[in-house]
């Protein structure tokens, strides 16, 4: 599979947004609070060492890793928030239930990777990642950062929906094995593949997705094609199709699956490697994902 270039990278992280021609940071601000008083947490920047250390062992919660390999080193999170860049918590009383961490990349883009963000098993599925995300948006505009970018993991269908749907952020690259396998307890040493996500966080799209105007197309209104479907036994079925809207299909629950049944969740891994990898290698672009992980993709976007 070949991945995209740095300039149509860059290209593409630019042609279906427009940017706003002024940001409320204030506005902002206030989301985040909005978000955070919703989810019944607070989040603040972690800089302590106690702080710290507890970041460290929320990711290794989380994430399982095997011994001696944790997501991130301590004495390398403690440089990087000496150093300016980004570690924050969320916590319900004193106990920290997610964390997240990022750095600047070069300054000529004025963008933040956002590395790595992990909420506990026992406090998810309660907005606490949106409200995190929310957080760092704002504490981003605030230094003048433009763009927020970091990698997911293509076939968890729930991340997918999240980032393009609830946060209007965009796929803009397909990275084959971007990490060596992983050997963790969400992992379990399977094919490193990664999406590449761009979020313009001062983009007339962004600012409409976080005021709740924006509307995402849907399969049926762009009349789309399955170029990846799912047979009845949930396995990938790859199809052949000219039309330029096209659906590729994700599995219902790929950490499940990779416990139940690693061949299946290898073959998804290749199947969609191949169908939105292409599409993505050949200037396409990701308009929509559904709330079943079914990316909504147009082959001929208009470059703007």
């Amino acid at each position: 599979m070949t991945t995209t270039s740095p300039n149509r990278f860059e290209r593409n992280g630019a042609r279906l947004t427009r940017r706003a021609a002024s940001v409320n940071v204030r506005e902002a601000a206030d989301q985040a609070e909005q978000a955070a008083l919703r989810s019944c947490v607070r989040i603040e920047v972690v800089t302590g060492h106690t702080e710290l250390a507890q970041v460290f062992d929320l990711f290794d919660r989380v994430w399982q890793p095997e011994n001696g390999n944790p997501p991130v080193h301590r004495d390398l999170m403690v440089a990087l928030s000496h150093s300016g860049n980004y570690v924050a918590g969320a916590f319900r009383g004193t106990e920290m239930i997610g964390a997240s961490l990022a750095f600047f990349e070069e300054p000529k883009h004025r963008t933040l990777h956002s590395h790595i963000t992990g909420i506990l098993p026992t406090a998810q599925n309660a907005n606490i990642g949106l409200a995190l995300k929310l957080f760092q948006r704002a504490w981003a505009l605030e230094r003048g950062i433009h763009h927020i970018r970091w990698t997911f993991d293509p076939l968890v269908a729930r991340n997918a929906y999240f980032n393009v749907s609830k946060l209007g952020a965009l796929p803009v690259q397909y990275l084959p094995r971007f990490y060596a396998p992983m050997n963790d307890g969400l992992n379990g040493g399977a094919d490193s593949d990664r999406l590449m996500i761009d979020w313009e966080i001062d983009s007339v799209t962004v600012s409409a997705v976080m005021s709740g105007k924006a509307s995402a197309p849907t399969p049926e209104s762009l009349d789309a094609d399955e170029l990846l479907g799912t047979s009845a036994a949930g396995l990938p079925v790859p199809k052949s199709t000219d039309s330029r809207y096209v659906t590729v299909a994700t599995p219902n629950d790929v950490y499940s699956l990779r416990q139940s049944d690693a061949a299946a969740a290898d073959e998804w891994r290749h199947a969609v490697r191949d169908a939105l990898g292409g599409v993505l290698a050949g200037g396409g672009a990701v308009v929509a994902v559904t709330r079943s992980g079914q990316y909504v993709l147009d082959r001929q976007p208009e470059i703007v």
